[in-house]
């Protein structure tokens, strides 16, 4: 009997130490500026341009130094070319699945990132969405600094891996492959810290 008592409490005591250790799981908010532009193989012709995104986010914690970082992020890309005829303004929710690495402070995070297009337009405001693949997979890694505060900024490397055109599109944009390519300044707070 006090063979069972003493692994209880020891299991019990291990319990707690793991859970003391391990942050508690925040949600928060965050707002972004990028410069983005189209990876091309071909006579498309890109232009670097402002974009913006703002949404919610949550870590989910699994020890001290790890966690789940989701986020739900409206934005706007304006993918501009040389040729006024052919650039395109795109609304998405962008769903980054990103897996974070925590160092007192300093983060390093990577994943998978999902798009869904919600509105595509030309330069003369024409409805253009049937262009555009209405969902796109992206690949993000990145790095930043949280505060004690919950205050946080960080850089982000965001890559097109399948292409932000339906390949049937009637002009140069469906003729090639067009991935997005967008560097992000994000700031973002969680609640709770």
């Amino acid at each position: 009997m006090k063979k069972s008592f003493f692994t209880l409490a020891l299991l019990v005591a291990t319990a707690s130490a793991a859970y003391a250790q391990t942050p508690a799981n925040t949600v928060g908010i965050t707002l972004g500026y990028g410069r983005t532009n189209l990876r091309d193989s071909g006579p498309y012709s890109s232009v670097n341009h402002s974009a913006y995104q703002a949404g919610l986010n949550a870590d989910v914690y699994f020890s001290e130094s790890f966690s789940f970082h989701p986020e739900a992020l409206y934005t706007l890309q304006y993918f501009d070319s040389n040729n006024t005829d052919l650039s395109r303004d795109i609304s998405y929710i962008n769903v980054p699945l990103l897996a974070r690495v925590h160092a007192k402070g300093l983060f390093f995070e990577a994943g998978p990132e999902v798009n869904f297009a919600l509105t595509a337009k030309n330069e003369a405001g024409n409805d253009v969405k049937s262009d555009v693949n209405p969902v796109v997979l992206d690949y993000v890694l990145g790095l930043g600094y949280q505060l004690g505060t919950g205050l946080s900024i960080g850089l982000r490397y965001d890559g097109g891996a399948t292409n932000v055109f339906k390949n049937n599109t009637g002009t140069i944009i469906g003729n090639n492959s067009l991935k997005s390519n967008t560097f992000w300044l994000n700031v973002a707070y969680s609640f709770g810290k």
